[in-house]
């Protein structure tokens, strides 16, 4: 081969593998415009699609616009509204506030108002209320009059021997008095409801003048009383009204003075002015011990001892051993023995009192009134002392210091008792008196008359009555519960006040009413 040929060859193998290259870059080329097509047809069909999204959501953002803008727009005339409403309200709440002051302005005047009335109605009540208590102050006034006035017509009625009409005005005197709170221990009351009540019961007992009574306990029940004729009688059933008695010892050869149970053993003492102790203990066992000591009178207990009191001296007696311990001679005479301050106290002759502190202490004091004094009794609780004279005078210290001298016994005051704002007087002038210390006018009401001298007397366990005893020998029993008293009389009614008895002894301005 030649060299032309070679040559081209060699060109037609130069522009073959040109072609070849030239059309492999083609393909390439064309590979790669095609393959950017596509990305461009892929990007534009994106871009399409990402405008069409955009052109959606640009709807979407322009609805959503619309709607915000008419949100915005009703929001806008919902806050209008709302405003208006605030501004509605705020005028509202102006006037409601403006009401609110009217009506407190209108309450407070209404408070004044009615604290005005009030103060009326106030003023009215307490005027009624001082007008009714004034009634009832001038009612009870006159009610309490009335009954001192209906008592003093029953007392009148029955000495004259009207003794019906008398129970009939004791009775309507004591319920007006006790209706009204009035003192029933009024002297007119309190003497009518005694004397038509029949408080009074006499038994003659002794020989001789009984010169002391003493009750046992409640459960033994039964009173002694002693005499000057050697008498110690047993009485039982004495708080019913029928008295049984029993002569424990009738010896005239003892003159008792005094007696006393001791409620523990119920055994009995006798003090004779013989010179004699006689116990009796609850068999009936009589002892005798010799007493050494001039014309004995009185005894008082002191534990499981007792003091023998005589005229100029006084023995030490003990009741275990039963014998006499010891003995002492006084310088002066004793009257009569009482208690003063717990302890035991002498009265003599010469106007002194000597407190028995102990056998071996006695303390001497003047008496602060007077003349011969013969009976005595104090009241711890009303700070006041009664003294008893010889010529029927009682004179009191009472709670403020005062001295006081009470005229109403006629002869020798024989004893005092103090119960209470109650003094209780006997005297040889034969009365038992009550005396209402406390008073502003003092004055004696006699619970009831003997033919002699009352020597003694004494409560019974439960005060419901006294009992005394006299020269004649005569046992007295008194009722002085009051309760018990008007329950007695009330049961001896038998009939009511007539009309005409009503209108005359009470008055036709009181209601009538029954009282049986």
């Amino acid at each position: 081969m030649n060299k032309a040929n070679k040559i081209i060859l060699a060109i037609a193998a130069v522009l073959l593998l040109a072609l070849t290259w030239t059309l492999v870059r083609g393909y390439q080329a064309q590979k790669l415009l095609s393959s950017q097509n596509q990305e461009l047809q892929e990007q534009l069909e994106k871009l399409t699609k990402e405008e069409k999204r955009s052109a959606v959501m640009q709807r979407v953002n322009a609805q959503l616009e619309e709607i915000a803008n008419e949100e915005r727009r009703i929001s806008e005339e919902q806050r209008d509204a709302a405003e208006q409403q605030t501004e509605v309200a705020e005028q509202m709440r102006r006037n409601a506030e403006l009401e609110r002051q009217n009506a407190l302005t209108a309450e407070q005047r209404a408070v004044e108002a009615s604290t005005v009335a009030q103060s009326q109605r106030q003023i009215a009540e307490q005027q009624r209320a001082e007008a009714e208590q004034s009634k009832r102050v001038a009612d009870t006034l006159t009610y309490i009059s009335l009954g001192r006035t209906l008592g003093q017509t029953a007392i009148t009625q029955y000495n004259a021997g009207n003794n019906e009409l008398a129970d009939l005005l004791a009775y309507t005197a004591c319920l007006f008095t006790n209706r009204y709170r009035g003192d029933i221990y009024s002297p007119t009351v309190y003497q009518a409801l005694a004397m038509t009540s029949q408080n009074k019961k006499v038994w003659n007992k002794h020989k001789g003048s009984i010169t002391d009574i003493a009750f046992s306990d409640d459960l033994s029940g039964y009173m002694i009383s002693v005499s000057t004729y050697g008498e110690i009688m047993k009485h039982t059933n004495y708080n019913t009204g029928s008295l049984k008695s029993e002569i424990l010892l009738s010896n005239p050869r003892y003159d008792f003075r005094d007696c006393y149970v001791v409620r523990s053993t119920n055994t009995i003492y006798a003090l004779s002015r013989s010179g004699h102790l006689v116990i009796i203990d609850n068999k009936n066992k009589v002892d005798v011990i010799e007493v050494n000591i001039p014309k004995p009178k009185e005894m008082d207990e002191a534990g499981s001892q007792f003091i023998l009191f005589g005229e100029e001296g006084m023995a030490l007696f003990d009741s275990e051993k039963r014998t006499i311990v010891q003995e002492k001679k006084l310088p002066f005479k004793i009257e009569f023995i009482s208690r003063y301050q717990n302890s035991p106290v002498a009265f003599d002759r010469q106007g002194q009192m000597h407190i028995i502190k102990s056998f071996s202490n006695i303390e001497t004091s003047k008496v602060p009134f007077k003349g011969q004094v013969t009976a005595f009794a104090e009241s711890k609780n009303q700070h006041m002392q009664a003294y008893g004279m010889n010529d029927g005078t009682i004179n009191i210290i009472n709670g403020k210091g005062e001295k006081i001298r009470l005229v109403g016994h006629l002869s020798h005051i024989s004893k005092v008792k103090v119960d209470g704002g109650r003094l209780y007087s006997s005297s040889y002038d034969g009365t038992l008196n009550l005396w209402l210390y406390n008073s502003a006018k003092i004055e004696p009401m006699t619970l009831f008359t003997t033919r002699g001298w009352i020597i003694n007397f004494t409560f019974d366990l439960k005060k419901s009555g006294v009992w005394s005893g006299d020269q004649n020998g005569n046992l007295t029993e008194a009722l002085i519960s009051v309760p018990q008293m008007q329950e007695r009389l009330k049961n001896k009614l038998k009939r009511n006040l007539t009309r005409e008895e009503w209108n005359y002894y009470i008055g036709r301005n009181v209601p009538y009413e029954n009282i049986k």
